[in-house]
């Protein structure tokens, strides 16, 4: 086992984990960054690279933003965190552009119209743009995280905090030669995002999104918050396979003219480019539980009435200039680019909005432990606002990695219970050559597809309970593995190790769902079709108490999170 020693670690390196790496570099910590990817290669390089930010139109403002984001999160959110993004959301594409990105400008060199885009559930324009997408933010977070001095650890899992009353570093398996490492550190970031790993193929997530941090923090002691809240982009492929899941555009997407049409070609929803993406993918949602969909499984998504009026075709021109565009042309032909003839959709698991509970420090509920980015929990309530997802990565990525370096130079030297990373390290030696009978990667594609079935787009209290049964039957037979026994890229048992993290946050997810008896944003309880201010405007807490999962409630105060 080799060990090493940091002032702070990240878990993630995307667009929070990088960010927080060089603040608290630039803060004169010690740092590393551990990453299953190669740095720059996770969600934020296959995103559009949509910023909103404010104050780019003159009728915009801090406080518009936050009433459109507790609007869209369905006043669940918590209202310091949502209002510390809407205030300073500038900022987070003021970090991009200071690590070496640059953003759509007009003809006059400015980020104002025609350059700015406006994603669902905003009401102005407030969408920055990036020339060549994700590709190009990729590309400046691995050039910016080779540049900040920082150590990096690449194809590297975590998968142990470390630490009783405080995190004082982890345990990773690195999958290039499969050593396990123990890092001792006075603070750990998780920067790691989200899970949508756990819907595949359901989803347009990278394979890396399997809900890490979540499982990690749980296991360590901390508590999260609103994990029942996955969002379900409304529009993705449904045929052929091979490309299940694909993101095909959102509600801002479909012009003022779209229309949603189910299998028995009766209009489902219009006036879509105005609603937010909890409000159509519920649309999708009941109708494909009602058995209504086409014979590739989901609903007809007709924008050829754009092509009508001046204002549809100038939707067309604003979507194609995106880029939005081009996943339709590929998968569904020219017509289709062109909106000349409907496409088939369905919802896809894009956003965990739930998380980590953090404070507007970054810092969990356990001492030494923070988080930013997807994979921390509160910000956004029941669904989170199009193009805001990348402001708040940046924004408090960079905050939480000024936070950390000063928790971790103010605690001292780091240390590690020898005996705990012991006994961790023997488990991970354990797990090669076993000659069990089951491969990890057939339980975790059962996970998976009991994840879409129970705990996806439609929830029933009996399917929940059904799905929390065969979690418990999949991690009985987790103990029963067979995993081949070569040590270089053996991903059999970065799998079995994944498993057992996946098994963790979906129990949560599970849970959480069971409790919340209506519905709200991202969460569909067909069971409790209607949204309940009265007794649920609450965010729901799963913390883990010895071997058993503690859900309770705690009401959100009506003046600041009300929609």
């Amino acid at each position: 086992m080799e060990t090493r020693s940091y002032d702070v670690i990240i878990v993630g390196g995307s667009g929070a984990g990088v960010s927080a790496a060089a603040s608290a570099a630039r803060a004169g910590a010690r740092v590393a960054i551990l990453s299953k990817e190669p740095v720059g290669c996770g969600n934020t390089r296959i995103a559009y690279g949509g910023f909103a930010a404010v104050g780019l139109v003159p009728e915009d403002s801090p406080e518009e933003l936050f009433q459109d984001m507790v609007t869209g999160g369905e006043g669940v959110g918590v209202p310091a965190l949502t209002r510390d993004l809407a205030e300073n959301a500038l900022q987070g594409p003021c970090v991009v552009e200071s690590l070496g990105h640059v953003f759509r400008r007009n003809s006059e060199g400015e980020a104002k119209r025609p350059a700015l885009g406006r994603a669902g559930g905003h009401r102005f324009y407030r969408g920055l743009s990036s020339p060549a997408q994700g590709v190009s933010i990729g590309g400046v977070l691995h050039n910016a995280a080779l540049g900040s001095g920082v150590d990096i650890l690449e194809e590297t899992l975590a998968f142990r905090l470390l630490g009783q009353d405080r995190v004082q570093g982890l345990m990773a398996f690195s999958l290039r030669d499969g050593r396990v490492i123990a890092l001792s550190a006075g603070a750990v970031v998780l920067a790691c995002g989200g899970a949508g790993w756990l819907y595949y193929p359901h989803t347009d997530c990278v394979r890396a999104s399997t809900g890490d941090g979540f499982a990690l923090a749980l296991e360590a002691g901390a508590e999260l918050l609103g994990m029942e809240f996955m969002q379900f982009l409304p529009f993705s492929v449904t045929h052929p396979p091979s490309y299940t899941g694909v993101f095909l555009g959102e509600p801002s997407s479909t012009g003022p003219q779209g229309r949603l049409i189910n299998g028995k070609g009766e209009t489902v929803m219009t006036n879509m480019d105005t609603r937010t993406r909890a409000q159509v993918a519920r649309a999708l949602a009941l109708e494909m539980a009602a058995g209504n969909t086409t014979v590739h499984g989901g609903l007809v998504l007709d924008l050829s009435p754009n092509l009508e009026t001046p204002e549809g075709r100038q939707a067309w021109e604003s979507v194609k200039n995106t880029g939005l565009l081009e996943q339709a042309r590929l998968i569904y032909g020219e017509r289709a680019y062109r909106f000349e003839e409907p496409w088939d959709v369905a919802p896809t698991a894009h956003f965990s909005a739930g998380g980590v509970r953090v404070d507007q420090g970054s810092c969990t509920t356990l001492p030494g432990l923070y988080a930013a980015g997807e994979v921390a929990g509160g910000v956004h309530g029941a669904d989170r606002l199009g193009g805001i997802a990348l402001t708040e990565i940046f924004l408090f990525g960079w905050k939480a990695g000024k936070a950390a370096a000063s928790g971790a130079l103010g605690h001292g030297p780091p240390g590690i219970d020898a005996r705990a990373s012991q006994d961790q390290a023997r488990m991970v030696e354990s797990l090669f050559g076993r000659n069990g009978r089951h491969r990890p990667i057939t339980l975790v594609r059962r996970l998976q597809k009991l994840m879409w079935e129970k705990v996806g787009v439609t929830r029933t209290d009996g399917g929940l309970r059904q799905a929390l049964q065969e979690m418990d039957d999949i991690q009985k037979e987790s103990g029963d593995l067979q995993v081949r026994p070569g040590r270089v890229f053996n991903t059999e048992v970065a799998e079995a190790l994944e498993l057992d993290l996946m098994l963790a946050t979906a129990r949560a997810m599970a849970r959480a769902a069971l409790e919340r008896q209506e519905s709200r944003g991202g969460h569909i309880r067909l069971d409790y079709l209607e949204r309940d201010d009265k007794h649920w405007l609450k965010n729901i807490i799963v913390k883990k108490e010895g071997n058993m999962l503690q859900v309770r409630s705690e009401a959100v105060s009506p003046k600041e999170g009300r929609s």
